[in-house]
């Protein structure tokens, strides 16, 4: 019986990949958290449980829960502290109290007649005159009266209330100017909108691309989605943002900025989003959510993003040929070889109808190119059409002449027909192009054993160019030129580059 797998993420093991994914997701959580609050501290502590409160799912593993009792207990410490802080600072008042109600019972020593002492007898007297009216100074002699409504206060009077009228007439515009789309809350809003609007858009990208150019089913597809965005702090691609309060925009924007999606009021993309981006540029579905414009139907929508692409192939291809030396006419003659054997029908440049864009809507889903309403993009990888992945260097030897190094990097768009390459030998830059327009046809006798042509071959090294047909040699790439199969270019792996 097979052992059954096991996650481990530090002193923690788990059963299932989801445990795993649940701690991994708490760590990041709990260090964009750390780096911005000290836990240790008890009113910081309170800040980041009443945030955790507000989100029951913001933990969910052991790690989770574990930072969550140590938060919990330094706030406890924190309420410690200020209980014992009151009990100190209410002691002296007590004390005071017991003291002068034990002065009250102590006996007639220390007083004067009737047991009243010197300073009650002139408290009582102060008393008296001040319901009399009048003030008394220490020696007895009464004090001059004070008067409330004078002329000098009459005058202040008008200016305090003048003021106070001017303003309760000034401050609601004053108010009304200030209070633009510019205030704390609809900043946070707005950055809040704007990062579930992009995610939304994202996922719809990254569930095209692992439908349609990966292939995968479409739960398949909708799980690595989801996955790609669980990089993130938070996933918001499914929530409506318009009808949160103002509250819960306050909270989910303080986890964002605690977990390091947001700095600044920017927005701080995670390094396996960035990667997956890449993978979308490469597929050609950067900014294409595969979705059509309002009032278009499902095929016109298909039918003019197939066109969109078709047009981006093309135009790929002719600056491909094009850096080999070709002429415009040229260059666009085998990049339309190129579409042909690609698409079957290359219709970017056609004006059509509705009836038309439905022909040619059941033509490419004939041949696997449109699916599900959605067009199926070519693979980045070359090697998936056969063709050779060269980078990141080669090694080439002409007519086998001396062997020449040289970095290599890959340049084409969609390399489903032909893929091409930019070289570099210190100084010298130039280019490979290997074609495979789907002929075919030419066989290629090596010893005992025939090998079949891919296509045409191109080199451009400085000002020389050099042609052929090229196949696959054990682990090397063969040119046949003029009859003679000495030419080779050899894999490099150079893990320095």
């Amino acid at each position: 019986m097979a052992q059954e797998k096991k996650y481990r993420l530090g002193e923690l093991e788990f059963n299932t990949e989801q445990e795993y994914r649940d701690a991994a997701m708490d760590l990041k959580r709990i260090k964009g958290i750390v780096d911005k609050y000290d836990p240790e501290d008890p009113e910081q502590a309170k800040r980041i449980l009443a945030s955790i409160h507000a989100h029951p799912e913001t933990f969910r593993s052991p790690y989770g829960r574990k930072f969550k009792e140590k938060l919990e207990a330094a706030a406890r410490r924190g309420m410690s502290s200020a209980a014992a802080g009151r009990t100190a600072r209410a002691g002296q008042p007590v004390a005071e109290e017991k003291t002068l109600q034990g002065a009250k019972r102590r006996p007639f020593g220390g007083f004067g007649k009737h047991g009243q002492s010197g300073a009650d007898k002139a408290a009582k007297k102060e008393r008296a005159a001040a319901r009399a009216g009048r003030r008394t100074n220490p020696d007895g002699s009464e004090k001059e009266k004070f008067q409330i409504f004078t002329p000098k206060n009459f005058a202040i009077g008008v200016v305090i209330v003048a003021c106070v009228v001017i303003f309760s007439i000034l401050s609601p515009r004053f108010f009304k100017l200030n209070s633009s789309g510019d205030s704390n809350g609809d900043i946070r809003r707005n950055m809040v909108t704007a990062y579930a609007k992009s995610q939304a858009e994202l996922k719809m990208q990254l569930y095209t691309y692992y439908f349609n150019v990966v292939g995968q089913t479409e739960e398949e597809a909708q799980k690595d989605a989801e996955e790609g965005l669980g990089h993130y702090v938070m996933d918001l691609s499914d929530r409506t943002v318009s009808t949160m309060t103002d509250s819960e925009i306050s909270d989910i924007y303080s986890r964002l900025v605690e977990g390091g999606d947001i700095q600044n009021n920017s927005f701080v993309e995670p390094a396996e989003i960035t990667v997956l981006k890449d993978k979308l540029v490469a597929a050609g579905l950067s900014g294409n959510t595969g979705n059509g414009v309002e009032g278009e139907t499902a095929v016109m929508a298909a039918v003019n993003n197939m066109m969109a692409y078709q047009q981006r192939v093309f135009s790929s291809l002719c600056y491909g040929y094009s850096l080999l030396g070709n002429s415009d006419e040229n260059a666009r003659e085998y990049a339309s070889e190129d579409m042909n054997a690609m698409f079957g029908e290359v219709i970017f440049e056609y004006k059509l109808g509705e009836e038309d864009k439905q022909s040619y809507f059941d033509s490419f889903v004939k041949r696997g190119l449109i699916k599900d309403s959605q067009v199926v993009r070519f693979s980045a990888d070359p090697t998936a059409y056969n063709l050779p992945e060269l980078t990141p260097a080669i090694e080439v030897s002409i007519r086998g002449g001396e062997s020449k190094a040289y970095q290599c990097s890959m340049i084409s768009y969609a390399p489903a027909a032909s893929v091409f390459y930019e070289i570099h030998k210190g100084k010298q830059k130039g280019y490979l192009c290997f074609r495979n327009n789907g002929g075919n046809t030419d066989y290629i006798q090596l010893g005992d054993n025939t090998v079949t042509a891919q296509g045409d071959f191109f080199m451009l090294a400085g000002s020389e160019l050099t042609t052929g047909k090229w196949f696959y040699n054990n682990q090397n790439i063969g040119i046949l030129m003029n009859g003679d199969t000495s030419s080779l270019i050899s894999y490099v792996h150079d893990l320095n580059y």
